[in-house]
């Protein structure tokens, strides 16, 4: 199994891989991902992975968090998703295809 990852649409190199437990997201430095943008709340969102499955829920977010273009409140994550959380846009990989990209890029 190549495993999930989310990585920032125009930083390929920021990668987080999503493994078992809870990650969250957000402009708060406690955060997992901390995300330095105005238009991300402090707390934004979180994604829970439990075996192969992932999901996004928002925390009552400002800008709200979308999975692509929907405004959402919980959502299974798969691979090809884009992430935005408010002018903030993660891309959902699989893990081995990123690793490919980042050398090609």
């Amino acid at each position: 199994m190549s495993g999930i990852i989310v990585q920032h649409v125009t930083d390929p190199t920021h990668i987080t891989e999503l493994v078992s437990g809870e990650l969250t997201l957000g402009r708060a430095p406690d955060n997992k991902v901390y995300i330095d943008d105005k238009t991300v709340s402090s707390h934004h969102a979180r994604i829970f992975t439990y075996f192969l499955v992932s999901y996004i829920e928002d925390l009552n977010s400002t800008n709200g968090t979308y999975i692509n273009g929907k405004r959402i409140g919980k959502h299974i994550i798969k691979p090809g998703d884009i992430i935005a959380l408010g002018s903030y846009q993660l891309r959902v990989d699989h893990k081995h295809l990123a690793a490919r990209l980042s050398k090609t890029g």
